[in-house]
């Protein structure tokens, strides 16, 4: 246990003064006080970061933990049975209260909560952007998923999904959500919208954590194209 505890620590000094060399961002951010953390089996981390002035290293190091728990792969937080991801919202936050200007943390869980397959809570995706937006009024991507979202809720999907798909090239969207664009397109059966979406994922550098999907859809909807219509039968 101790072999661990000073694993970590050596690993969170060398994030903190290689993340904090590389200045992330143009501005120092306004971060919120310290008592606005919460308690959690990552509070003494993020508190002993935060009081030594390395908020954005320990922002990014929070998103690097909520991506392994969106993998599976963060014991300290397990989901109960029948309730995916229901600590994304919880970890989305530690992160932008760490740092509000980490908006890709709020978009990535704020994208799985309203339209990944299976977890359909846009309610609870609503509540977290709505968060986003207090901490950080001048990111225009929380108002335009909120905007898709009330879509979503009146059973509008064209306008859902074009109006989630003009912020597709935004530095900010994650791959995830370009992801589930894709997917969106194709359970809708337009299948040569969903690979033209397909590609430009494959073509992105920022996407390369989608890449080996991407080549996998791409073949299967050029299979699904080249096969006759029953009509041209």
């Amino acid at each position: 246990m101790k072999g661990r505890w000073l694993a970590a620590a050596a690993a969170l000094f060398a994030l903190a003064l290689f993340a904090g060399a590389r200045m992330r961002r143009l501005h120092e951010p306004r971060f919120p006080p310290l008592s606005e953390l919460k308690a959690g089996p990552f509070a003494f981390q993020d508190a002993a970061l935060a009081a030594a002035g390395f908020r954005a290293p320990a922002a990014d190091l929070a998103w690097i933990q909520l991506l392994q728990y969106a993998a599976g792969s963060l014991p300290e937080y397990a989901d109960h049975a029948g309730h995916p991801y229901e600590h994304l919202s919880t970890l989305s936050l530690r992160v932008t209260r760490l740092d509000p200007s980490f908006h890709r943390a709020v978009l990535f869980s704020a994208g799985m909560l309203a339209w990944f397959h299976g977890v359909e809570r846009p309610d609870e995706a609503a509540e977290l952007l709505n968060e986003g937006m207090r901490r950080s009024p001048d990111q225009p991507i929380y108002a335009l998923y909120l905007a898709a979202i009330a879509y979503q809720k009146q059973g509008d999907t064209g306008r859902m999904i074009a109006l989630l798909e003009s912020s597709f090239d935004a530095p900010e969207t994650p791959s995830t959500m370009k992801a589930i664009l894709a997917n969106l397109r194709q359970s809708r059966g337009e299948h040569r919208e969903a690979l033209a979406l397909w590609e430009r994922i494959r073509a992105s550098e920022r996407d390369r954590s989608e890449h080996a999907r991407a080549k996998a859809k791409i073949a299967e909807l050029r299979a699904i194209l080249s096969k006759p219509s029953p009509r041209a039968k």
